[in-house]
């Protein structure tokens, strides 16, 4: 690369850093936690502090341990590990962490304090995944139209939404791309570098979510597709290269596999600090393998996790955390266009997709893999290492019942934005002023359609749909409303000096931490369930949506709510949360 270009890169990349900075922090002080942020940050502060594992163990601990990074330089932050070690694991699990980790974040901490330091070190992922797509990118299309791209990385709501959550969902997303953007380059040529990247977004990828388990049997595939081509392979490891002929870059491809294999293990133990148990105790072991419940509902996945724990091949927090995930995921409310299901419905993720993706994004994705397929003879140089991974990735939500949140196909997002980058590369390709128009204009429609929304990006839908006020139609839960908007509705009130109001809570943040005076209602979260009590009527009452269509409420209970539908709302807070004013009761 040419110095004035490393100058013009090392630029766009400053101004790329700056603005999505400011995009996601400028929003994230602005909202509570999500429901499952106190979970993540609790669980990797103890994971980094005092090598405990057995918060929430739902996940690998990476990201978690990652975004706590800042925590471990602050004073006074109080947990009681001694609440675990009198638990029992199941039970532990399935409800005792969740009062943990609310009473560690809000009663004996500073929650924002905490919570806002570890959402920045998502942030900085973010930033990782955007230079990754840049370099990706460019590497295909040339400067301006990875410039292009970018840019509607910077304001691609999803995006923006999730890099600002202490979740696991960006984390993966960034190393699972990171994976396959070197699996490319390594299929083009094999090097020192390239293999190294492979190996290490890869093992990382394994830590950050139980989902990259999926790049398995991506990248064996498209590594038997490498070798299967004529063409030789070029590159050189260790004064060998290139490579000719099937013998030779099929052993490549098995060192290859190998590595990685290898790294992934002994980064899963590095994680765990090298050790089986999830605790410095020595009696507190997880056999999730022996529960009736799980022995139900995956029999054999839960006698093949039986016997890796059994023979202690990887930490007992990771298998047996690996196979409470995995039951936990076999059924939960969901909703979609007015229907509720606990199996999911198919098409339930390419939906999401479509409704939660700026229409000018969408439009130039279509066109880019219309462009990409009509260049057939490339398939096996480029496009295969974006069409592999997500229709993967793709095909395994849409077989999933677990459907709350188009959060869950995230890693898609990044190779969506490079089959983009194949029309915009096409449009600025013609080197006349109509396609630098064309370009421009769809990265400024992509930036008014999230502008509309912004700050509040958790809740984007887009304009063909009818925007974020329409959006809770078709979806809810982490698709529009996860708990986010406390501090919204304490900002409200404080207005219009409102000193009570009666509350139908969706998360876990806690009203009483931002000094929110309510009376509880029915569906709130599980620490306010002693303190729910009939509304103070006249007065106002604030419904999450999410429990507002009463998704993961019995029948009778989210019948009780149907009246307020037909309400107009004197607020709409984030986009999540409906204030009505009430003069009488409203249920039947």
């Amino acid at each position: 690369m040419k110095l004035a270009e490393r100058h013009r890169c090392a630029i766009c990349l400053v101004v790329f850093a700056s603005a999505f900075v400011g995009l996601t922090v400028g929003s994230y002080v602005r909202e509570s936690a999500t429901w499952d942020e106190p979970q993540h940050v609790v669980a990797g502060y103890n994971a980094l502090r005092f090598g405990d594992y057995r918060t929430d163990p739902e996940h690998p601990p990476l990201i978690r341990m990652w975004a706590a990074l800042p925590l471990l330089g602050m004073n006074g932050i109080r947990v009681d590990l001694g609440k675990i070690d009198a638990s029992e694991p199941g039970p532990w699990v399935r409800e005792g962490q969740f009062y943990f980790c609310h009473e560690t974040l809000y009663l004996h901490n500073d929650a924002d304090r905490l919570l806002y330091a570890a959402r920045f070190m998502i942030v900085l992922l973010g930033v990782l995944l955007g230079v990754l797509l840049f370099a990706w990118t460019r590497e295909l299309f040339g400067f301006w139209p990875a410039a292009a791209v970018l840019g509607l990385y910077t304001v691609e709501p999803n995006i923006l939404a999730h890099s600002r959550l202490v979740t696991t969902d960006l984390g993966v997303t960034c190393f699972f791309f990171g994976t396959m953007y070197f699996l490319w380059r390594t299929a083009r040529r094999v090097s020192v570098g390239n293999v190294a990247g492979l190996v290490v977004f890869f093992a990382v990828a394994q830590i950050s979510k139980f989902s990259a388990l999926l790049l398995c049997p991506v990248v064996v595939v498209l590594l038997a597709a490498r070798v299967c081509r004529r063409a030789e392979w070029p590159g050189r490891v260790a004064g060998n290269g290139p490579f000719r002929g099937l013998g030779e870059k099929s052993a490549v491809a098995a060192g290859i596999v190998v590595a990685m294999a290898v790294v992934a293990w002994g980064g899963i133990w590095a994680v765990y600090g090298f050790r089986y148990a999830p605790s410095a105790s020595r009696t507190w072991r997880m056999d999730f393998h022996n529960d009736p419940l799980t022995r139900q509902r995956l029999p054999v996945l839960a006698k093949a996790v039986g016997w890796v724990d059994g023979h202690r091949l990887a930490p007992n927090a990771y298998s047996e955390g690996f196979l409470a995930g995995q039951t936990a995921a076999q059924g939960r409310g969901a909703f979609l266009m007015g229907m509720y299901r606990s199996d999911g419905w198919w098409w339930y993720f390419p939906f999401a997709f479509v409704v939660k993706s700026p229409v000018s994004l969408l439009a130039i994705f279509v066109s880019g893999a219309v462009v990409a397929a009509m260049r057939w003879r490339r398939w096996l140089d480029d496009t295969v290492y974006l069409l592999v991974p997500v229709a993967a990735y793709l095909g395994v939500a849409m077989t999933s019942k677990l459907n709350i949140g188009e959060r869950h196909i995230l890693p898609i997002h990044p190779f969506v934005l490079v089959f983009a980058g194949f029309g915009l590369a096409e449009l600025w390709g013609r080197q006349n002023w109509r396609g630098h128009v064309a370009t421009a204009t769809v990265c400024g429609l992509a930036a008014i359609e999230v502008g509309m929304v912004c700050p509040h990006y958790l809740a984007f839908f887009n304009v063909a749909a009818g925007g974020p006020l329409q959006g809770q139609k078709y979806l809810v839960d982490s698709n529009i409303d996860w708990g986010q908007d406390l501090k919204g509705l304490k900002q409200w009130m404080e207005k219009r000096g409102i000193e009570h109001i009666n509350l139908s809570y969706f998360g876990t943040a806690d009203p009483a931490y931002y000094q929110i005076h309510c009376t509880y209602l029915g569906g709130g979260p599980w620490f306010d369930q002693p303190l729910v009590d009939d509304p103070e009527l006249p007065g106002y009452v604030a419904v999450s949506v999410t429990n507002l269509r009463g998704v993961h409420f019995p029948v009778d209970l989210r019948d009780s709510y149907k009246a307020l539908l037909a309400m107009r709302p004197e607020a709409v807070i984030g986009y999540s949360m409906y204030v009505y004013r009430v003069e009488r009761p409203w249920w039947p």
